[in-house]
């Protein structure tokens, strides 16, 4: 896999000067977690992901760019339609099983987003070996009490799976979000997380299930940051698991908006507000985002490619600091570099370029965004 891929070898001479790097599931975690992008949810019971993996439909047109996918048993599935929805997921693993293994790792890295530990204990029986498709395991509702029972029930799936499994622990609960007990849920779980550090790859945390705790939906033109009761949680996830010397990696936020109708227009207000919370959710520490629409994965995507700029900065920064501290004027002669209190910036802005890559002079990401979406545009006619 490789971000962008659905860009010319033309398109990415005209506007990467670094192309972002390929990767897959087997691919070092720190880097994997930062790869995962734009990671799109599906319901367990669409009948026919397995093709659209071993295809290719889930690397052309609209899906153009997905890296991850995200099978859901648990919101995006009715409680009426569980076991239909769970009996189609082990088959539809099954299938994907027995497919050619290049077709399955030139696919989406594949997830699974459970209820409870029990379910998944129940789903490795009926699925056995089929586990060995995915790459991890979506924890919901994650609480200090169910934290560690799901990551029993993770050790249970990898040995049957035969690979290691990652975990994806979900922050979305009333525990987490109100402030009586925000604080002391929020270091229980970070001391069990920490304990079990290598095995997870991204935290995740969940907007919607946390405005629901408050009867609140955001309009399509503003961002969750401006859910100021949402945005004090984020920030205070951030502030527990968004330490540099912790190595955590922590995803932003489902945007639950996209624009109606067949056409993808270049502009709209779900897309002008997602783009723009892209860029608060990178600014504040988040890295890749959850999203319900294929629409979104270029949008996400292109907000994490590095400017020439940055990167720049970034790699004077690094090249110095085995040698000084103290300050250097960056490149552009624009701005101070500080080698000490930059070097940890300096480092995530390395590893998002190998990944997401680097764009020649005089470009910035919504140039390549615009550019995706004129071509998605033209393809419909």
């Amino acid at each position: 896999m490789r971000h962008f891929n659905g860009l010319t070898d033309s398109d990415l001479k005209t506007f990467f000067k670094y192309s972002p790097a390929e990767f897959n599931r087997d691919t070092e975690r720190e880097t994997l977690s930062l790869a995962l992008g734009a990671a799109l949810y599906t319901p367990g019971s669409r009948v026919d992901f397995a093709r659209k993996i071993l295809t290719g439909d889930y690397n052309n047109g609209v899906f153009a760019g997905l890296t991850t996918l995200i099978v859901c048993l648990e919101d995006a599935v009715a409680d009426t339609e569980l076991k239909q929805a769970e009996k189609n997921t082990v088959g539809e693993f099954k299938k994907l099983e027995q497919a050619n293994a290049e077709q399955l790792m030139a696919g989406p890295a594949l997830f699974l987003r459970v209820r409870t530990p029990e379910q998944l204990d129940q789903l490795v029986k009926n699925a056995g070996t089929a586990l060995s498709v995915l790459t991890g395991i979506v924890f919901p509702k994650c609480s200090p009490v169910t934290l560690p029972s799901f990551f029993e029930a993770l050790d249970r799936a990898s040995e049957v799976a035969g690979r290691r499994l990652y975990a994806l622990p979900l922050l979305e609960t009333k525990e987490v979000l109100y402030s009586e007990s925000r604080e002391q849920t929020l270091s229980e779980l970070y001391s069990i997380m920490q304990s079990q550090a290598e095995r997870i790859l991204t935290v995740r945390v969940g907007a919607t299930d946390f405005s629901s705790l408050y009867g609140l939906r955001r309009p399509a033109e503003r961002t969750i940051y401006d859910v100021h009761v949402i945005r004090d949680c984020l920030m205070a996830i951030l502030n527990r698991f968004g330490r540099a010397e912790d190595g955590f990696t922590v995803s932003g936020p489902v945007y639950e908006h996209f624009s109606s109708g067949e056409r993808l227009w270049l502009s709209s207000k779900p897309e002008e507000t997602l783009w723009e919370e892209v860029q608060l959710d990178i600014l504040n520490g988040f890295k890749g985002k959850t999203c319900i629409h294929p629409s979104q994965i270029s949008i996400v995507n292109t907000g994490h490619i590095v400017t020439l700029e940055a990167y720049e900065d970034a790699k004077l920064i690094l090249n110095e600091s085995s040698k000084r501290n103290g300050v250097l004027q960056s490149p552009k002669r624009n701005k101070m570099n500080e080698v000490k209190p930059h070097l940890s910036w300096a480092k995530k802005i390395a590893a998002q370029a190998e990944v997401y890559g680097v764009l020649n002079e005089n470009y910035q990401p919504i140039d390549v965004l615009n550019h995706i979406r004129a071509s998605q545009v033209s393809n419909q006619y």
